[in-house]
C-alpha cells in the first residue's frame, strides 16, 4: 500500500514539473526594423526567380571537357555562330558551353541541326 501511495506522488510531482515548465517558459518578440528598400528588392527578387522558374527553355550543349579546350571551343563557335548566345557553365568537373535558349524543343533541334555540322558532339538540353 505504501507503494502504491509512493507511486501517486511520483506521479503528481512529475505532472507538476510538466505543467510549470510549459507555463513559466520565456516567449521572446524579435522585431527587426529592416528599410523599405530591402524589403522591395526582397519582393522583386521572388518575383524575378518565380518568372525564371516557370521559363523552361531549351539549350544546346556544345561541348564540355578541360577549362583550356573548353575556352577555345567556346571562342571558335562565337567566331562561327555570331548570333547565338553562348555560355561558359562549370558543373564539376567539367566546363560546358551551351548556347541559345529556346522556348521550344523544335526551334533548338533546328539550331541543333546547324550547329551540328561543326560540333558533332552537340545536343539540345531539356528543361
Amino acid at each position: 500500500m505504501k507503494k502504491t501511495k509512493r507511486h501517486k506522488l511520483v506521479l503528481l510531482v512529475v505532472f507538476a514539473v510538466i505543467c510549470s515548465q510549459t507555463t513559466i517558459g520565456q516567449t521572446a518578440e524579435n522585431q527587426l526594423n529592416v528599410p523599405e528598400k530591402l524589403t522591395q528588392l526582397l519582393h522583386k527578387k521572388i518575383e524575378l526567380d518565380r518568372e525564371n522558374a516557370t521559363k523552361k527553355l531549351f539549350t544546346i550543349q556544345v561541348f564540355y571537357g578541360a577549362y583550356a579546350p573548353t575556352l577555345e571551343v567556346l571562342e571558335r563557335f562565337k567566331e562561327d555562330f555570331p548570333e547565338i548566345e553562348a555560355q561558359l557553365v562549370f558543373e564539376t568537373p567539367n566546363y560546358k558551353i551551351r548556347v541559345g535558349q529556346f522556348a521550344t524543343e523544335r526551334e533548338a533541334q533546328e539550331i541543333l541541326v546547324r550547329v551540328k555540322r561543326q560540333f558533332t558532339a552537340a545536343f539540345v538540353l531539356k528543361p
